[in-house]
């Protein structure tokens, strides 16, 4: 798990260093297109390994909750990521990365 986490810091860190390189628009959508489905892929991994154990009932419902909201809120931008700036998208997938990852935690801690 800790690979996975150093893997989204790294694409995190990537992206972002990738996109203020860009000049033009065209660059950002490329940059964003490249990026963010990698980010995506790996939050929604965390999310489906934190379900798993979500579902055996060890996890507190504000824990759920929270991650739940989490995943729900970049959902679309990571379905579909020309709905939103580049700032946003990345602010966003970040900190919700930050709340699965934060939650599968506290799930791996009530195994």
């Amino acid at each position: 798990m800790r690979i996975l986490h150093l893997s989204m810091a790294a694409s995190l860190v990537l992206s972002a260093v990738s996109l203020s390189a860009c000049q033009t628009t065209g660059q950002v959508d490329t940059a964003i297109q490249q990026n963010l489905p990698k980010v995506c892929s790996a939050l929604e991994i965390a999310h489906v390994a934190f379900s798993a154990v979500a579902a055996t009932g060890k996890i507190g419902s504000k824990t759920v909750a929270k991650e739940a909201a989490a995943y729900a809120g970049v959902e679309t931008i990571c379905a579909d990521p020309s709905h939103t700036t580049v700032v946003d998208a990345v602010v966003k997938v970040a900190q919700a990365y930050a709340v699965v990852t934060s939650a599968l935690q506290q799930a791996k801690a009530a195994q």
